[in-house]
């Protein structure tokens, strides 16, 4: 389990890929669906911790859907991070390990050395992006967008970005 302490301010869809373009970082066309979705500047301004952990770290020994995960969250005093956390997380964590695969997409699994960041959902149009992941492929940082169905399991060994409860700081 690893911990980021981010402090994040309100943005705007071209001002996040202007922050990304001028951090070379990269980000797909579902990463730019989320950036213009009203629910991505919502609720940013404010200092939080983030922490990263497998399924498996936070007890989900089968892995979980997104609908399970938000369900256990209060158990285990996590919670959803606001939309734009992704964005901040990739600006502050430069020196997240290197995928050993170089695929980008099209695995229907998450892809090795993915963190998703789990935030609330702002569609439920399965065709959506449901949110964003970080990568470190082939030593180029990336901020992309996925899209999955309900009945999507992320396996145990995936890596999630959750928000910390206030009380576990």
């Amino acid at each position: 389990m690893k911990q980021i302490h981010l402090k994040t301010v309100p943005v705007s869809a071209d001002q996040a890929r202007k922050i990304l373009e001028e951090n070379g970082i990269l980000y797909n066309h579902y990463a730019e669906e989320c950036f213009a979705h009203p629910h991505f500047s919502a609720g940013s301004g404010e200092d939080m911790t983030v922490m990263i952990a497998s399924l498996r770290e936070i007890g989900m020994e089968n892995g979980a859907s997104l609908n399970e995960l938000f369900r256990i969250l209060p158990e285990r005093n996590l919670k959803p991070c606001p939309c734009s956390t992704g964005l901040f997380l990739r600006l502050a964590w430069l020196d997240q390990p290197q995928s050993r695969s170089s695929v980008l997409s099209g695995t229907h699994s998450a892809p090795d050395g993915a963190v998703t960041v789990l935030s609330e959902i702002p569609e439920k149009d399965d065709a959506f992006p449901k949110g964003l992941y970080l990568r470190n492929v082939d030593g180029k940082l990336w901020l992309r967008g996925y899209v999955c169905d309900d009945s999507y399991r992320f396996s145990a060994d995936d890596l999630f970005a959750f928000a910390q409860e206030e009380n576990m700081q």
